[in-house]
């Protein structure tokens, strides 16, 4: 349920500072109030003008929004730039991205960074962190800080805890299956340029620790921000069995039956008639709220059969979508799932048509191709509840969330 308790603090705050500026705070009591500037005296109360129009903070994802969830003030984005340490950290990260971490192997380079996520406390700096209650939204009756997923990719339960306090308004941990697996053999990720931008080609094969291990290691994260669970199977049974174990341990369930580098899940999405028995067992094993993970290779097939499927099983929430199958010969399995701002273009179509469609009854996480403010704000004007990515926090750094958000918000430079 939305924690109104939060935002309710917020307010007092807020409404607390500015009794005491209006009172002259204890300077104020001590000399009388001081006598403003006529032109400083104009701006203040054509401040307080603007500020009783806009709607209460409550209300910013209904009524700040062009569809629905960007804060919006007269037809005015928010916030038109960034601030720089927000800048400088930015350029200093995409310095040693190109610099160092692109001239290193890939297998090396993956290695590093899941190091230092592990052992550096990045998640104690607020440099990567902005919170404001204006940018709070709900998913599945579930309230985020803010509408910034970091999709899934990661299992390390440190990694996850850490992830937590990077400024995203949910986790999603990987998508995790019954029996583990050790995915796909070297090489398994390599790295593309393409026109639009840095991005990836993986085929990981749903590497994991299994259920009985990643459950042990996730009852022992506290949620510093809600976490999404994505499970992953072959048959109705292994998702059943997966969402009744993992479901306690999330805010969130996600299944996945998108992923292009595992066939067997990968052809649920050509089954979709088969896909009502598993859409229907699934929203019968757990009461958490369900988000259905989509492929953008079965556009036509999502919007036919998948997603009406899901909405008359009870499931309102889908993440659309996925990595997009793409043949790449350096990988072992000759083909993988790319990722990055080639496809961002895709995701904003899949969103624009998905959003037509079926209004306001579904809730979309528009995933794919984020890797900048400006394509974040492009997908929430289009109607996406929330907006996810990864690639972005690779290519990009973690600072990439704090400059989507400073965005959306009239932050002073």
């Amino acid at each position: 349920m939305p924690r109104t308790d939060v935002v309710g603090e917020g307010e007092g705050v807020v409404g607390e500072r500015e009794g005491r500026r209006r009172d002259g705070g204890a300077r104020g009591a001590l000399e009388g109030p001081r006598r403003e500037r006529p032109e400083r005296a104009r701006r203040r109360e054509q401040g307080r003008a603007e500020a009783e129009e806009a709607p209460h903070v409550h209300d910013v994802v209904q009524s700040h929004s062009l569809k629905g969830t960007v804060p919006i003030v007269k037809n005015r984005v928010l916030f038109s730039g960034g601030s720089r340490m927000t800048r400088a950290l930015a350029t200093l990260y995409r310095l040693l991205y190109d610099g160092v971490l692109c001239r290193l192997p890939e297998s090396t380079a993956i290695a590093l960074g899941q190091t230092a996520l592990r052992l550096i406390p990045f998640d104690r700096l607020g440099a990567f962190r902005l919170e404001d209650p204006r940018l709070a939204v709900t998913l599945g009756g579930v309230r985020l800080a803010n509408p910034l997923i970091l999709a899934a990719m990661y299992y390390d339960a440190r990694i996850l805890r850490r992830a937590m306090g990077l400024g995203f308004g949910a986790v999603t941990a990987k998508s995790i299956t019954r029996e583990a697996r050790p995915g796909h053999p070297q090489p398994n990720l390599v790295r593309v340029r393409t026109a639009a931008g840095p991005g990836l080609v993986n085929c990981n094969g749903f590497q994991n620790p299994g259920l009985e291990a990643f459950s042990g290691m996730l009852a022992r994260i506290p949620h510093r921000a809600p976490l999404i669970v994505s499970v992953a199977g072959e048959s109705v049974d292994d998702y059943v069995a997966l969402v009744r174990a993992l479901g306690p341990l999330g805010d969130l369930v996600e299944f996945n039956i998108s992923s292009p580098n595992t066939k067997l899940v990968y052809e649920w999405s050509r089954r979709p008639a088969e896909l009502v028995t598993l859409l229907r067992a699934v929203r019968a094993a757990t009461t958490k709220p369900l988000i259905v993970k989509l492929s953008p290779d079965f556009a036509d097939a999502n919007e036919a059969q998948i997603i009406p499927a899901a909405l008359e099983a009870g499931i309102r929430i889908v993440n659309y979508g996925n990595t997009r199958r793409v043949e790449e010969p350096r990988l072992s399995q000759r083909a993988g799932g790319l990722s990055g701002p080639e496809i961002f273009a895709g995701t904003l179509a899949n969103l624009r048509r998905t959003r037509r469609r079926f209004g306001a009854e579904l809730e979309i996480i528009a995933t794919g191709g984020v890797d900048s403010p400006d394509k974040a704000l492009e997908l929430l004007r289009e109607g996406a509840t929330a907006v996810g990515y990864f690639t972005g926090f690779i290519t990009r750094g973690p600072i990439l969330a704090r400059q989507i958000l400073e965005r959306l918000l009239d932050v002073p430079t």
